[in-house]
C-alpha cells in the first residue's frame, strides 16, 4: 500500500466552499468576485498552484489581490495574497512562493475585472 503526504494547502482546498477574490487597492473598475461552485473552486485552486521547488521571497508589501477561502458556514479557513510579480503568499509558508501558471492566473483575474489589464 502506498502512502503520500498532503500539503497544508491541499487541506485548505479540501475545506474550501467558496473563495472571495478581491483587489487590495481598487482604483476604478476593479471589483471583487465570489467563486463558489465546486468546479470553479477547483479551477481557481489549480491556477493558484505554486512551484514547490522555488525559493520563498519575503516581501514587505501587502500584495495586490487577496483570496479569502471560506469553508462550512462561511468560516474563513485561509487567506492567500497574490503579488503581481507572479508570487503567492500564505501565512503557512516562509514567504511568497512562485506560481506555476502566473500568466493564466492574470488572464483569469483580468477576465473577471479583478485587476486592470494595463496597470
Amino acid at each position: 500500500m502506498s502512502t503520500f503526504g498532503l500539503r497544508p494547502v491541499d487541506a485548505l482546498w479540501a475545506a474550501a466552499r467558496s473563495i472571495e477574490v478581491s483587489p487590495r487597492w481598487p482604483t476604478g473598475d476593479e471589483r471583487s468576485v465570489m467563486v463558489g461552485g465546486v468546479n470553479e473552486v477547483a479551477e481557481l485552486a489549480g491556477l493558484l498552484e505554486i512551484d514547490p521547488s522555488g525559493a520563498p521571497f519575503s516581501c514587505m508589501c501587502l500584495g495586490d489581490v487577496s483570496f479569502t477561502v471560506r469553508g462550512e458556514m462561511g468560516a474563513v479557513v485561509g487567506v492567500l495574497t497574490y503579488h503581481l510579480d507572479s508570487r503567492l503568499d500564505w501565512d503557512q509558508w516562509d514567504g511568497a512562493m512562485p506560481l506555476l501558471s502566473p500568466d493564466r492566473l492574470k488572464e483569469w483575474l483580468v477576465e473577471r475585472d479583478v485587476i486592470d489589464p494595463h496597470p
